[in-house]
């Protein structure tokens, strides 16, 4: 990916969330393709990070949460909102029968692109049962 890209990908990543913010205080998104939009952010997100890895080194986001004030405010910032996340999703996740423990590893493991796959994972299940119980009624 060139360079330009991360350069306006920082401020791109903050108008999409002000936009979603927008989109969800307006109108809340359920139904049986919900899940699409974690799916597709995860995709993105993953390929985008393979990108940085193959640049930066796999380990490179410690050097960057190493240089000072900031950096390690923002790593204690990301850990709690992905442990948070995490918390909240978790007994949805469980109600459809998704194990915690695979999970939680895949967000330790990879942040943002495990808790978007777990969210994606947890919407898909909730909209299938949701089909199979009206169905039944049927």
């Amino acid at each position: 990916m060139p360079a330009s890209v991360y350069a306006i990908l920082p401020a791109s990543a903050a108008l999409g969330l002000l936009a979603a913010f927008a989109v969800m205080a307006l109108r809340p998104q359920s139904g049986p393709r919900a899940w699409m939009v974690p799916a597709i952010l995860s995709a993105a997100f993953f390929a985008i990070s393979v990108d940085v890895i193959a640049k930066a080194g796999p380990l490179g986001f410690w050097t960057e949460h190493l240089r000072g004030p900031w950096g390690a405010q923002i790593w204690c910032d990301l850990l709690l909102a992905a442990g948070t996340a995490t918390a909240l999703l978790l007994p949805r996740a469980r109600a459809v029968g998704m194990r915690p423990i695979p999970w939680m590893l895949a967000v330790l493991a990879s942040g943002s692109i495990g808790l978007l796959a777990m969210t994606a994972r947890c919407l898909f299940l909730e909209a299938r049962s949701a089909n199979l119980s009206k169905e039944a009624a049927q």
